[in-house]
Order: structure tokens, then sequence, then C-alpha cells
């Protein structure tokens, strides 16, 4: 049928709901579709999601992105005079990327065919990505085929992606124009593109099973048993002995072969021990990364200890691969992946860099290396001195990743030179640039870490700057050429972002973008570990000097306004006079107490410490805010509500 028949067919088929003999058979089964998901002709646009929401699916199908990559960067190249563009959705239709004729990308905001657009024949009734979803094959739609009358200006080619492994609809490759350029070899390109990405898929598969495989092989003398499940992420069984798959489906209640564990495809990785332990709870489990995401898991399946050990004893004797000759004869954690060694271990001892004895920390910090390990973006908030950079540098080294950990102070960068010192800029490419230019913050961070440091304070130009680098992670030197990185990234701040997003001084699709994980670091104060973080401040400051007990608790009652920093530099005071002992004495020679104000609310005893400081040291700003610990901002804060009281 032409356009003209089709045309009329769909004319009959809105005011009668009778269906031409000679309509494709796929379009008249999705035109009955969109009838019954009661779509109107009328429907101007697809349903476009929020950028919260986009973000969370664009993380979701990160694996189906990265595989699509390829494929989707060469559409920009033979798509950009073709007048059409390439789109690749989620399972449900929507649109996670798009690549190819900028002309046609701006026109398909028109009708939502843009990121965030929901294409399902349920939101925008027959379309080749809906029709594609519905009936599991590749399917083309052209103009007036189309059952919303404001796509029918469309033509579309779509082929859905399923996993090599189990068949499972993993999102959909569609090519998409105006309807003047409709090309019948569309849909031979969208199922050619779809191959490619399931072959992609599949070496990936193959690639991260043979990860697998080798970490057992390598760990499997560390472990007293010979009773093991190799799971890939899929919650296939790769290897398994029989008596540990035996366990496995007398607890699924004989479930068999993968049936047991299929279910762990749906869950979230970090969870895989909590289900694990619902099926075999005599058991220990090694989480397997591959640096960016969850791969599979290693189940160790212990047998019961004859004879008991008191629970204290276990506390002592479970710290670590580096004891298991001394704990032998017990079964390991259910962790066996070794603890990072920035942090304490459950002993109690501390390392070099981060305590994280207290339990809101600690499981802030395991949110932290969950994230880190998948690479996904990280909001860190707290107050000033509260450890935000040493957690995003323990997050750099959680991740493995191998370049550098690279700060930046928004809050200080200029204005004027913002895109200058992300970017970098080529040899002369303005008045005052260095001889032979500059990389670039950004481009120092390639392969490692970027820590952006007070973001509520970032200037707007650099907002929007940022955003664009989010976007797509190209770098752009000022007069110099394009390039990707990769690049980790973590922020930090102390401000109120919701407040700074009501009163338009931050974006909030920028906030969407950077806190895929957000942790609140809680303040010294409210911490259940100052003992530890004491001592451990102590050992790193002066090896050879002690404190007592009664000097730590109190030193605990103190506000401490600047948080572990301002601990930090008092104990530093202390240690110049304290000739190898701090005792209480030494502690109220050096700590003067805030003075109370009539309200006795935290704030006015805080603003009150920060204003007798202020006047020890005779007005000088800079010292207070180095005595305290805190940021120069602070007590500027503090200074101006007296002003204005």
């Amino acid at each position: 049928m032409d356009q003209r028949e089709v045309r009329e067919a769909w004319e009959k088929f809105v005011e009668r709901g009778a269906l031409s003999a000679d309509l494709r058979s796929s379009v008249a089964a999705s035109w009955q579709r969109s009838r019954n998901h009661q779509v109107t002709v009328d429907r101007a646009m697809a349903p476009l999601v929020a950028e919260a929401e986009l973000f969370r699916h664009r993380s979701k199908h990160a694996s189906l992105r990265h595989a699509a990559r390829c494929a989707l960067d060469n559409s920009r190249t033979f798509l950009s005079d073709a007048n059409s563009i390439m789109i690749l959705t989620d399972p449900t239709g929507l649109i996670i990327d798009t690549q190819g004729d900028d002309r046609v990308i701006d026109a398909g905001r028109t009708v939502h065919l843009e990121h965030g657009g929901r294409w399902s024949e349920a939101d925008i009734g027959t379309n080749a990505i809906g029709a594609a979803i519905a009936e599991s094959k590749p399917v083309q739609i052209r103009g007036v085929e189309h059952f919303c009358t404001k796509v029918q200006r469309w033509t579309c080619a779509a082929v859905p992606v399923h996993d090599p492994t189990d068949g499972e609809l993993l999102g959909v490759v569609d090519i998409s124009g105006p309807a003047s350029t409709f090309n019948p070899q569309s849909l031979a390109l969208a199922v050619s593109v779809g191959h490619h990405v399931e072959s992609v898929l599949s070496q990936s598969v193959r690639q991260d099973h043979e990860k697998l495989l080798c970490h057992f092989l390598a760990k499997r003398s560390l472990w007293m048993t010979e009773e093991f499940i190799v799971l890939d992420r899929r919650g296939a069984i790769l290897h398994g002995t029989e008596r540990a798959l035996g366990s496995m489906r007398d607890n699924r209640r004989g479930a068999d072969g993968d049936a047991a564990t299929r279910f762990l495809k749906a869950v979230p990785f970090e969870e895989w021990p909590t289900k694990l332990k619902e099926i075999l709870p005599n058991a220990s489990f090694d989480l397997v990364n591959n640096g960016t995401s969850g791969i599979g898991a290693i189940i160790v399946l212990h047998a019961r200890r004859r004879s008991p050990v008191a629970d204290r004893d276990v506390h002592k004797l479970k710290t670590g691969f580096e004891r298991r000759e001394a704990a032998s004869s017990l079964p390991p954690r259910n962790d066996l992946t070794p603890r990072p060694r920035q942090l304490e271990d459950t002993t109690g001892d501390t390392t070099s860099s981060f305590v994280a004895r207290d339990p809101i920390v600690r499981s802030i910090v395991h949110q932290i290396e969950t994230a880190a390990a998948r690479k996904m973006p990280i909001l860190i908030r707290g107050e000033t001195g509260t450890g935000k950079e040493q957690l995003a540098r323990h997050a750099h080294d959680a991740s493995g990743r191998k370049g550098a950990f690279v700060p930046v102070n928004c809050a200080a960068l200029p204005e004027s030179l913002v895109e200058a010192e992300l970017f970098g800029y080529a040899d002369g490419a303005f008045t005052g640039a260095r001889r032979g230019g500059a990389i670039g913050l950004v481009k120092e961070a390639d392969g490692g870490t970027l820590f952006l440091d007070e973001i509520g304070d970032m200037p707007v130009a650099l907002q929007a700057v940022l955003l664009r680098l989010l976007d797509d992670w190209t770098v752009r030197p000022v007069g110099g050429t394009r390039a990707k990185v990769d690049v980790f990234l973590i922020s930090a701040t102390n401000a109120a972002l919701d407040k700074a997003i009501a009163e338009r001084r931050f974006r909030s699709d920028l906030l969407y973008r950077l806190n895929t994980l957000e942790v609140t670091l809680p303040r010294l104060r409210d911490r259940t570990d100052f003992d530890a973080i004491v001592r451990h401040l102590l050992a790193a400051i002066d090896p050879d000097c002690e404190i007592t007990s009664a000097t730590i608790a109190g030193l605990a009652t103190q506000p401490w306004l600047g948080n572990i920093r301002e601990l930090r530099n008092v104990l530093a005071r202390l240690t110049l006079t304290a000739d190898g002992l701090i005792d209480e004495a030494r502690v109220k020679s050096v700590i003067r107490e805030a003075p109370l104000t009539t309200s006795g609310s935290l704030q006015e005893t805080q603003r009150s410490h920060i204003l007798a400081v202020h006047t020890e040291t005779a007005g000088n700003v800079s010292e207070t805010a180095r005595r305290l610990g805190v940021s120069r901002n602070t007590i500027y804060r503090a200074l101006g509500q007296k002003t204005s009281r």
C-alpha cells in the first residue's frame, strides 16, 4: 500500500475500528494495541521523564550503552548529512542515547524523540520502537502508519537487542528521520547495528566469565574448603561442586539448575550477600568486580565448627586474610574481599587515612566503596572539617583506578578562566597563556578521579560548563582539538543545595548528575568513635605522644565546630608542649570553654565560640579560621550574623 492508501485505512480504523486486509500485519496489530491502550490520535508528543529518572535509567543500563557506544559514535559520521538519527532505548522504550544529524535531533524534540522520551505503544501509539518491543522482532514504520498524527511526520526502523545468554530484552536500536527520508534499507542497517551490539555484549560476557574463573583459581587456595559455586552477574552457575549445589537446591526448595540463583539478575549487586545468605546461611561470598561493575560472585560453603568459640574470640581472630593462619579453625567472614588498607578493621586498629568505627560512618564507607567500584558519581555532604576529601580519596583508592586523584576547589576557580582551568588550552590560545599550553584539570584526572570540592559555591558559568562535560565526557581545550576522557567523579559540599536550587544559584539538573550516590558525613560531636579518631590523629602527628582516656573524655565535651580538622589542629598544638603525655591540665591550658548564651542553642554556642576566638586573635579572620579548623567563609558568616543582631 502507498501512503495515500494507508491514510485511508487509518481514517477508516480511527472512525469505525475496521482494519483493511491490505494493511501490513505488523501495522494492523500495532494499531489495534494502540486502541487497546486507549491512546488518542491527537496525542502530540511522547511522555518525557525527569532528569533524575533519566540518569537512573542510563546508569542501570550502562553495559548496554557501552556495547552500543561504538555504533552510535560512528553514526555521527555516516548519518550527519543523511537527515537521520540513531537511537538507543531501554527495554521499556525510554530513550537513553541519540546520535546523528544535529538538525534531526533538534526536530525530534518537538515530539520528545530525545533523551528521556518514552516510546512504547502504550505511551505514544504505533511507532517502530514500541512495535519492536511488543513483537520482539525488527519493525519499520513509515509516515502515516504511525497511530498519532503528530508522529506521522516521521519514519523509523527498529530492532530489539537481546541478552546473548538468556534472550532477555535489553533495549532497542532505532533509526529515525523525517517521513520524506524513508529508505527501506534503514531496517537492514538497524538490524546490522543490533547484531553488532549483541556481539559486543556476548564478547563482554565471555571476558567476564574468564575473569571470574581466573579470580576463583587464584583465590581457591586461600579458603580451607573444597565446596564452591561460581556465579556470573546474571545468576548463572559457571562452576560448582556437587555438595555445594545440592545445599543450594535444598534451601531453594528443590529448584533445579540456574533457577535457584537466576533471580539475582534483578537484584542490585551490593545486595547479593544478603540474598545469598538466605539461600546458604552457612557460606561466605566473594563479590568480584571488573573495575567498573560487578561481574559475579564466588560462594564458599563452610562446614559447621566442631566446638563453639566465644564471640569476643571470633572478633579478635577474624581480621582479614593477613591473619587467616590464626583463624584457620574458624569460618571466614561473609565478605571475603580484603578490606581497603585505609580503613580500620574489626579489631579497632586504625590505619593511615580514615577511621570508620562509628556504625553510620561504616555504612557510608561501604556504600562509597560499592559506588566507586562501579564508577558511579558520588556526592559527599557534611560540615567543614568532617573528612569529605579524605573519604573521597578513599573512594578513589577503592575504585582501583590507576590515574591521579585531582581535587578542584570550585569556589576558587576564576569565572573568566573556568574553561581554560578545567579543559586546558593550546599554545598561544589567548593573551597570557602559558607557553606550550596546559592540559587542564579534567585531563589530569583522565583514568583517575576528579574531586569537585565546594560545588555549592561554584559559579553559575562553571555549572553550565560542567553539565556539558558530564553529557559526553569530551574535553574541548581552548584553541585545541576535542578528546574523550575517562573520569570517576566525586563532589562534596557543605552548602544547602536545596536552598541554592530554590534561589536559582545551583542547577537542579546538575545535582541529578552528581548524586547517583549521596551520603552525609556526621559531625564530629555526633560520632561514637571519638576516642579512635583522637588516637588515630595523634599517632599521625606525634607517634611518641600519649593521651589519657580521661583527657579524651574531656575533649569529647567540646563543641568542635571545625570537626575533625579543628581537633587535628588542637592536638597538634598540644603535642608542642606535652613532653610525651597529653593530660587534662595540658588541655585546659590550650582550650577555653565556649561561653554559653542566654538562649543556650547549639547555633548560638557555636557563634559565641567563633567570636571568642576572633577576639583572641585581635580580629584576624585567617588566624581564627586556622585555629578553629574552619573556612574563612564560616567566620565571615558568624561575624555577619553578629552585625545583623
